[in-house]
């Protein structure tokens, strides 16, 4: 029997009839409920669209689909259109819904329930670790000496600043001599009012400049506890951009104390998806005093035994 174009053959040349091709069906839960329902879940419970997850996450639609989508309870508003036609055969709920919240990002048919996507992410969270964390120098200083110091230290920055004018218009020995001895009163500054000890220690694992440190290798993460918020996850692919450079990314990161983030998701074949995130600390903010001291990005584990706050 021949197979001619547009019929699909529904018997075998020995009349016997083929087996009936199962069709996937695409699973919409709660899709009995009301438009009063729906609009309520898209408001409350129900508040992420697949292109949210994928912003959310930095990553692509097949990824999610495959990891996260699955574990995550949905509503299904109806388009009002069947496959690809483009004639409506009943109401379209994304266009109503989106015109009766004025919500112009509701412009796909599944929404997905946050707080399952939260709980997803926290039991997924298998590392939280910090190498760095970027505080005021004066956090190592005894409060009552804070004052003399920024006193200090003032105006010794703005001899260097006069002196760096200067040499920019002429090159002397005497005015490098000046800078290096000027840089020697700024070292024993910190000597002074931080302890020589501490420095000495601080030295020995960083170079401290006006940018940070930048010995990455000698910095041991260290584990970490903090409320984060998945909003303000940071992925190192999406900060670079086109044309940008990882190490750059990943140095200003480390210079700044951020805190990386690894998840591993399951998919239901079995197969792991691991995401690595990094994030800002807002608890940071109150090591930063504002004070005119200079900050400092400074291993973790010395801020913890050496600040004095």
């Amino acid at each position: 029997m021949e197979d001619l174009p547009g019929t699909v053959l529904l018997f075998d040349d020995d009349g016997k009839p083929f087996p009936e091709m199962k069709r996937k069906v695409r699973k919409q839960t709660k899709s009995d409920l009301t438009f009063e329902q729906a609009l309520k879940a898209l408001q409350t419970t129900h508040t992420l669209s697949t292109r949210m997850i994928c912003e959310l996450l930095k990553t692509y639609r097949p990824w999610v689909t495959k990891y996260i989508l699955p574990k995550l309870d949905k509503i299904y508003l109806n388009s009002g259109r069947v496959g690809g036609s483009r004639k409506s055969f009943t109401p379209n709920w994304v266009y109503m819904a989106a015109q009766a919240l004025n919500n112009e990002e509701i412009t796909e048919s599944a929404w997905y329930k946050t707080s399952d996507f939260e709980a997803l992410l926290k039991k997924s969270l298998t590392s939280c670790t910090r190498q760095t964390i970027k505080v005021s120098a004066t956090i190592f200083m005894n409060e009552y000496d804070r004052e003399a110091f920024l006193s200090r230290y003032k105006i010794i920055q703005e001899d260097l600043q006069e002196n760096q004018r200067k040499r920019y218009k002429e090159k002397s020995m005497e005015l490098s001599k000046e800078k290096a001895d000027l840089e020697a009163q700024l070292s024993s500054l910190f000597d002074k009012y931080i302890g020589k000890d501490v420095m000495q220690k601080l030295q020995s694992k960083v170079s401290i400049d006006e940018y940070g440190i930048s010995k990455r290798t000698l910095t041991p993460p260290e584990k970490y506890k903090m409320n984060w918020d998945y909003h303000k996850l940071m992925a190192v692919h999406d900060l670079k951009g086109y044309g940008g450079i990882d190490e750059v990314i990943y140095r200003d990161l480390f210079n700044n104390g951020a805190v990386k983030l690894v998840f591993s998701f399951v998919a239901e074949n079995g197969d792991l998806g691991e995401k690595i995130f990094y994030i800002y600390d807002d608890e940071d903010k109150k090591y930063r005093l504002n004070d005119g001291a200079p900050e400092w990005a400074v291993p973790y584990s010395f801020f913890l035994k050496h600040k004095k706050v």
